[in-house]
Parts: structure tokens; sequence; C-alpha cells
């Protein structure tokens, strides 16, 4: 992940640069998107190395955008949205995301399921 970058998309700004703060201090190069629209340019620019997807997004549905990046693209998502019943997290995953976290979150939770999702876990791991 040393290259790669994680791309934001959310709109709310406070959280939005939370997650990019808390990010970055654990050396994590961020990308942040507030619609789909910006999310799309960013990604023709430079493809991220895995992305955390809000769904409720001000232009659509960002369960739409995971539906259409998945026709070009096997990019890890973290969906991370306040919809948490059981119908909307089988929906999130069958759209294609990697994983599903609902806010309000806890940051150890959301630090190792970034960890798992860019497979630096795994690396951490067995370098002890």
């Amino acid at each position: 992940m040393e290259k790669d970058y994680l791309l934001l998309v959310e709109d709310e700004p406070v959280v939005q640069e939370n997650n990019k703060k808390i990010l970055e201090r654990r050396d994590y190069r961020i990308r942040q998107a507030y619609s789909m629209a910006e999310a799309w340019s960013i990604i023709a620019d430079e493809p991220p190395g895995a992305i955390i997807l809000d769904i409720q997004l001000p232009d659509g549905s960002g369960l739409d955008f995971l539906s259409e990046l998945r026709k070009t693209s096997s990019v890890p998502v973290l969906i991370l949205t306040a919809m948490g019943t059981p119908q909307d997290i089988i929906r999130g995953l069958e759209a294609g995301g990697t994983d599903y976290l609902t806010k309000p979150y806890s940051l150890a939770v959301f630090l190792e399921r970034i960890e798992v999702l860019t497979a630096r876990r795994a690396s951490r791991i067995f370098k002890g």
C-alpha cells in the first residue's frame, strides 16, 4: 500500500476530516471526495488501493456507485454508513462491498478493518 492511497468518499465534512486525520497518523495516503462525481474523477486520475464509501451521498446512492465500480474494478471497499439494518448490510455486501461498518463506530474497529482491507495487518503479523 506504499504507493496506493485510500479514497474517502463521504459528504459529511466533520466525518471526512476526522477519518483523514486518523488515517494519515497511521501513514496512509488519503484522497477525498464529497460526492460520487468527485470520486469518479479521482479514480480516473489514479486508481485507489482501497475505498471507504458512504452510502448517502448528495448526488446519489453509494450502492449505485459501488455496483458501477464493480463492472471494472475489484478494489477493496469498506462501506461506512449510518444505515445499519440487516437488510442495509446485505444490500451493501451484495452490491460489492468488501466490508461494512455502521456509524457511530469504534475507532479501534475502524482502524483494524482498514488494516485488513489494505493487507497491512497480514504484513504486520508476519513481521512481528
